[in-house]
């Protein structure tokens, strides 16, 4: 088990030594580290002794001191040194189990691990946690946790995740939180099975637990055109409807007794039934942000912000502006405001999901093969794409396609820009300053 450096900061103290990338952290003050958590509490001590590995397996011992707060100026390939905790869980709703054949293998990994949900964001269900690790969350202080809770009736939730038994989750929560921990919670909702009063039972109990639960997201469940389980369908908009009716009679009493809206519906239910989004501020800190909750309110939030910034004329340059068929509902008038500047000639791009299905409509699991069956080569001057389609840090598609082989089959130069509409905005109209 060591944490695998793969650069070293400028100016750090990890430099002075020596520390380079490709060597690797084994332990601090004699205690093994096994993800960046034990690594950053070590690091709190202002005397250490670090056991490094180079590459040629020889072993350095370096003694240092350094003031409480000084960062040492090591990143690391990954956040979890040892295995990252797979889940065991057979979600009936798992989109991993609706990914056509032979995806990428690094798309496969079921992550149920409780320190990636501290140190990323993501969901787990806590199905895998034992003892020590409810110890370890209370002694470190790792808050917020996301949790996947769907419902918190027992033998509903055992049969939502595939489990041999009944799946509790309320003591799981009550545990976590007489442990210091607040928990940002989610229901994946699939319609006429955990929706109804199940989902209003799950809602109270979540609110009893207010402030322990921060939040609660409701998202739809994601269906592919390799979904095999009949259970499962879209909601209707007259459904739809119906959720955001009731998530709204959650925030109104929320907001009158705790100052805060606390349950959320995903931005695609708006969509469904084509009901305007909230404006940003129900949205607080947009803490599931993440989870499609408030993107489309925030995108919006920030036009209003930057449309002052458009050009008096721009210099026709043909530009395609990529997003899903979820998104044109949101970018629909800025891109029709940037349509409208004198010389421009802007198009908005609703790309279908040939890859997952027509069903999929997000943004963000658009493919290249997808782009690439509905965007005749060479036909723009250049596209423009955000980057939540692409790999974290990494400028490839979900089918394994870069950016730059994309550009190379369409005959087009590719833009990636951040989700911010400035971005957007610059991204369209300053090409000449990249």
């Amino acid at each position: 088990m060591s944490g695998k450096i793969i650069e070293v900061l400028p100016d750090s103290i990890a430099e002075e030594i020596g520390i380079e990338a490709g060597d690797e952290l084994l332990s601090i003050n004699g205690e093994q580290i096994r993800d960046l958590i034990d690594y950053n509490y070590h690091c709190a001590d202002d005397y250490l002794e670090l056991e490094i590995k180079k590459p040629d397996g020889e072993i350095w011992m370096c003694e240092l001191e350094k003031d409480a707060d000084e960062e040492m100026g090591l990143v690391f390939a990954a956040n979890v040194f040892d295995r990252i905790r797979p889940c065991h869980n057979h979600c009936l709703f798992c989109f991993i189990d609706q990914l056509p054949p032979k995806p990428r293998r690094s798309l496969l990994l079921k992550d149920d691990d409780y320190r990636m949900s501290f140190l990323e964001g993501n969901y787990v269900t806590c199905t895998n946690m034992d003892d020590a690790d409810f110890q370890r969350i209370a002694d470190m202080h790792l808050s917020p946790l996301y949790v996947s809770v769907h419902t918190v009736d027992p033998l509903l939730r055992q049969r939502m995740l595939g489990r041999k038994e009944p799946a509790e989750i309320l003591l799981t929560l009550q545990r976590l939180i007489a442990g210091g921990c607040q928990i940002h919670a989610q229901i994946v909702l699939c319609p006429g099975i955990n929706d109804g009063e199940y989902l209003e039972q799950t809602l109270d109990a979540l609110y009893a637990l207010h402030p322990g639960v921060l939040s609660v997201a409701i998202v739809p469940v994601g269906i592919t055109k390799f979904q095999k389980n009949p259970e499962l369908r879209l909601f209707t908009p007259q459904e739809a409807r119906n959720i955001i009716r009731l998530v709204e009679s959650y925030q109104e009493k929320a907001r009158k007794e705790h100052g805060a809206s606390f349950v959320f519906a995903a931005d695609e239910f708006y969509i469904r039934c084509g009901q305007a989004f909230p404006p940003a501020a129900v949205y607080g800190d947009f803490a599931q942000i993440e989870d499609g909750i408030g993107m489309a309110a925030l995108f919006l939030q920030q036009w209003e912000q930057c449309r002052a910034a458009l050009p008096e004329q721009t210099n026709g340059e043909h530009i395609g502006i990529i997003t899903g068929i979820c998104g044109a509902a949101v970018l629909g008038d800025a891109v029709s405001e940037m349509a409208r500047v004198p010389g421009a000639n802007i198009e908005l791009l609703a790309i279908p999901n040939s890859f997952f299905g027509e069903n999929i409509t997000v943004t963000g699991l658009l493919t290249a093969s997808c782009l690439l069956e509905s965007i005749r080569p060479g036909s723009y001057d250049r596209i423009i794409i955000p980057d939540n389609m692409l790999k974290f840090d990494e400028d490839i598609f979900l089918d394994d396609v870069t950016v730059d082989q994309l550009a190379e089959r369409l005959r087009i130069p590719v833009t990636v820009v951040d989700s911010h509409a400035a971005s957007l905005l610059e991204a369209v109209f300053n090409k000449e300053q990249e």
